[in-house]
């Protein structure tokens, strides 16, 4: 039965190749501007811890078959390129600093160095005014989309993704790799940022996104859209599972439990404080992600009737709002930069609606419909922006923006785009190329 399988697979891909020489799939060439869209590059991507160790164990297979053959041609020691980035990635990682917020050169307006402070992207000094900004004695206006570089002088958020994507690259790197210098150095990465005394961050967003100057704009504390950097914490999450599955002697029970006091407190914090609260009532792409940080922390807590709560009323209500039968995401659409703000949101929904249909499928049924306000039709319609038939694409857009979205639905119904769209494999990010690791390994080759 599996060699049927295999060898139906097989033909089928061969199939494919030879339409795409005939020129009969439409598979649009990859963009790879950098898109100057933000400060912050971090995205959530769905990842099935059961799908990584299932292709952490062909990686093993594959290295034990190798060391027992008496073939001496020259091979590839990995049977696919993204184990060498893998491990390219993870031995970085080893030799880059624990991060922390306390090495800001100033305190924040609490006067505790553990309060992660950030700018707000979008907000510049009035041009009409003629004061020294260094004084921050103008007004403040908001120009949607354009950066205000003053963004990268505050290095919170910055350590604070890198934690994030380090430690879980060294964690996933550990169990692939089966080396515990990986698991010491990630497991040494959380605690220094997370639960070390002097260094932790504190479990709050209270100083995200402050606005600046005298006007009757400033903020000189943090605004509710802030919480929206909180989708950075996703990460850790994942890493403390690898650590866990790996059984290391880096990490301890104490400190899962330490990481659980942590994100129970920041959990109680999203649930009462006002700025998660006013947060939690935005239609766009910050409530998906205030949503999908949420139940992700809901779920490694233990707290699982918010989760139920939450997505019940999330699928049931401001789904419809969010993505129209069409496939349009209005809000999303109407910004200055949509390509950007409709990939970026339909990142989260699929996120989403992958983390709760692992364990209660029909509480998102209307979300994989492929018919009225769904995530198959918000894809359906991106793809269709991307190849310039419909909506508007931002000038220096990259249009591999999409391939989050395209290959977690394209998991679930491959029928529908297995050969028929192609996923840059060679983006800006690197982190990203990994992709190949949470696809199942009969899909590698369906993107590209």
């Amino acid at each position: 039965m599996v060699m049927n399988l295999v060898t139906a697979f097989l033909i089928h891909m061969v199939v494919v190749f030879k339409l795409v020489r005939a020129g009969i799939l439409d598979i649009p060439p990859a963009n790879t501007v950098p898109t100057p869209i933000s400060f912050s590059n971090y995205t959530v991507e769905w990842k099935d811890l059961d799908i990584i160790l299932e292709n952490a164990e062909y990686y093993r297979r594959f290295q034990y078959h190798l060391s027992q053959s008496n073939d001496t041609r020259p091979r590839t020691n990995a049977p696919h390129a993204v184990y060498d980035r893998l491990k390219s990635l993870a031995d970085q990682a080893l030799v880059k600093p624990l991060y922390t917020v306390t090495s800001k050169p100033f305190l924040p307006p609490s006067g505790d160095k553990r309060d992660l402070i950030t700018y707000a992207p979008y907000w510049w000094p009035a041009p009409d005014c003629n004061a020294n900004d260094n004084t921050n004695d103008c007004p403040y206006i908001r120009i949607d989309g354009k950066v205000n570089p003053d963004v990268y002088k505050l290095d919170d958020q910055r350590h604070l993704e890198s934690v994030t994507l380090d430690s879980e690259i060294l964690a996933m790197a550990s169990v692939v790799f089966d080396d515990d210098v990986y698991s010491q150095k990630a497991a040494d990465m959380l605690r220094y940022f997370f639960l070390n005394e002097e260094t932790k961050m504190n479990p709050n967003f209270e100083y995200s996104q402050i606005i600046r100057g005298n006007g009757k704009t400033a903020s000189h504390t943090g605004r509710s859209t802030g919480v929206i950097i909180a989708r950075c914490l996703v990460g850790p999450i994942r890493a403390i599972k690898f650590l866990q599955l790996r059984n290391s002697y880096a990490w301890s029970h104490s400190d899962t439990a330490g990481m659980i006091s942590w994100y129970k407190e920041l959990h109680n914090w999203m649930i009462h404080d006002t700025l998660p609260i006013q947060e939690s009532k935005s239609k766009n792409n910050h409530l998906t992600y205030f949503i999908t940080t949420l139940i992700t922390i809901s779920d490694f807590i233990g707290d699982f009737r918010t989760i139920e709560d939450r997505v019940n009323t999330f699928f049931a209500y401001s789904l419809a709002e969010q993505i129209k039968v069409d496939g349009v995401q209005p809000i999303e659409e109407g910004r200055t930069l949509p390509y950007h703000y409709t990939t970026f949101n339909l990142d989260g929904l699929v996120y989403l609606a992958a983390f709760v249909s692992r364990s209660d499928p029909p509480l998102i049924e209307n979300a994989w419909n492929r018919t009225g306000s769904s995530i198959v039709r918000a894809v359906n319609r991106l793809i269709d922006v991307a190849r310039g038939n419909e909506g508007r694409i931002e000038p220096g857009a990259d249009l591999s923006d999409a391939d989050i979205a395209v290959r977690a639905v394209g998991m679930r119904y491959p029928e529908l785009y297995c050969g028929k769209y192609h996923a840059n494999q060679h983006r800006n990010d690197p982190y990203l190329n990994l992709w190949p690791l949470w696809t199942p390994r009969q899909l590698w080759y369906c993107f590209q």
